[in-house]
């Protein structure tokens, strides 16, 4: 259940850093109509993705709005509070911490689909930037799947393996667990695995997986 705290605190990533300068969004006006008794009477009309209460990261897609309730232990060493002004602040949407601890950030459909784009335009940027800076010139190319839950980073493997270009996948790991746990991943079971290949034979020599990455970094 610490998995996601891990995360943020080793990554330094918050709301604001997947937010634009102007993520202060305007709600369309037919949204703002009776906008929870719609969305009560439409859930059966609405594919609905949730965790088990309490225990996973539970993201609730009604007809306007999505909310996404992380769980108190995920806020480990850190205070809901200050999370749920945080990202009030930023414009990421509505937030209330629970009795029980958690906050649930509730934002427009439209709005989850914009911090979503966001996420995927960090890591594309991300990408970018780690093979075009010159910062890790061992890595060639990396590939990613769609949602971001696998990568394969082509390297030069002599020059990586005599180098500290295996710090790059952090940024990789770390904003693709982001990208998982807001689309509604289980908090328990998800996965970011990174594959290091050789560029010229296409050999797979080395998979990191996180968060798992980083709870073996806690643990040194």
């Amino acid at each position: 259940m610490r998995k996601f705290a891990m995360i943020l605190a080793a990554s330094g990533l918050a709301l604001a850093a997947c937010s634009s300068d102007n993520a202060s969004e305007t709600e369309p006006k037919e949204e703002t109509v009776n906008t929870e008794e719609a969305a009560k009477e439409s859930e059966t009309a609405e594919a609905t993705k949730s965790a088990e209460e309490g225990e996973g990261v539970n993201v609730d897609k009604g007809l306007f709005n999505v909310e996404v309730t992380i769980p108190a232990s995920f806020f480990e060493g850190e205070d809901p509070e200050q999370a749920a002004a945080d990202a009030e602040a930023e414009g990421v949407g509505e937030a209330t911490v629970n009795e029980d601890g958690s906050v649930t950030y509730k934002m427009s459909k439209a709005r989850h689909k914009e911090l979503m784009e966001e996420l995927a335009t960090s890591m594309e940027e991300a990408k970018n930037e780690i093979t075009e800076s010159g910062d890790f010139p061992s890595i060639q190319s990396i590939e990613s799947s769609k949602n971001y839950d696998n990568f394969t980073v082509n390297v030069d493997r002599e020059a990586y393996e005599n180098s500290f270009d295996g710090f790059a996948t952090m940024t990789l790991g770390m904003i693709g667990s982001y990208y998982q746990i807001y689309d509604g991943a289980d908090a328990d079971s998800f996965e970011v695995v990174i594959e290091m290949a050789d560029a010229a034979t296409g050999e797979v020599f080395d998979t990191i997986t996180y968060p798992e990455a980083l709870e073996e970094m806690g643990e040194e």
